[in-house]
């Protein structure tokens, strides 16, 4: 179903062509909130169920704007939820990961475990690092310490969906060890360790002038 590299579907937003992620069999789909017609989305009966427990109108707009990614992806199966609350469809064998900012909805797919997470980079993180970075953490880029406290949190997010651990503690279980920069793209190593439980993170953030995103994969997947 997937080409061999990684797909980027712009719905609306040509600027972003500059995500350039470095995976195989990956699709990542991102959309204006504003872009779309909640009426005219078609879900599959399960989820009017889930669609109908949202009260929040924005909420229900970002579950609305996810099937429709879903949907001009061809991706025929309902998107629903584990008892943790991590997205999956029901129907076909693939991975997915849906994150929403201020203004935008994304979706992506893959044939391994993923965890997206996107951000404004209007987003002040330096006003919250002492709660989810740690000090030598703080220190891997030092060129411009609010940008890379963005990215930070961003990757920390990306991994805590990837992950699905409840409960996880952004700054004493994910430490984030290195970091390359290699043209747009920055790519991260972490390790996720809560008790018996122990993981090997890659990280990947592409960035624009206004968004970023991270996607967050095991070390062992492609």
């Amino acid at each position: 179903m997937f080409a061999h590299l990684c797909t980027i579907f712009m719905l609306s937003i040509e600027m972003y062509d500059r995500f350039n992620f470095k995976l195989p069999d990956f699709q990542f789909a991102l959309l204006s909130s504003d872009a779309f017609d909640p009426g005219a989305v078609f879900i599959y009966p399960e989820e009017i169920e889930l669609l109908n427990t949202r009260s929040n109108p924005i909420r229900k707009k970002e579950f609305l704007g996810v099937r429709h990614l879903r949907n001009q992806l061809k991706i025929k199966s309902p998107i629903l939820y584990k008892p943790n609350g991590c997205p999956y469809y029901s129907a076909v064998e693939q991975a997915l990961s849906i994150s929403h900012t201020k203004d935008f909805i994304a979706l992506a797919n893959a044939r391994f475990p993923i965890g997206i997470d996107i951000e404004q980079k209007d987003r002040d993180a330096a006003r919250i690092i002492n709660k989810f970075a740690r000090e030598d953490e703080k220190v891997l880029c030092t060129d411009n310490p609010k940008d890379w406290y963005l990215q930070l949190w961003c990757a920390k997010e990306a991994i805590y969906k990837l992950v699905g651990i409840e409960n996880l503690s952004f700054k004493n279980e994910i430490h984030v060890h290195a970091r390359l920069k290699k043209a747009e793209t920055t790519f991260l190593s972490a390790i996720v360790q809560q008790g018996t439980q122990k993981h090997d993170i890659d990280v990947q953030i592409c960035e624009t002038s206004d968004l970023q995103m991270a996607v967050a994969k095991f070390k062992a997947a492609p």
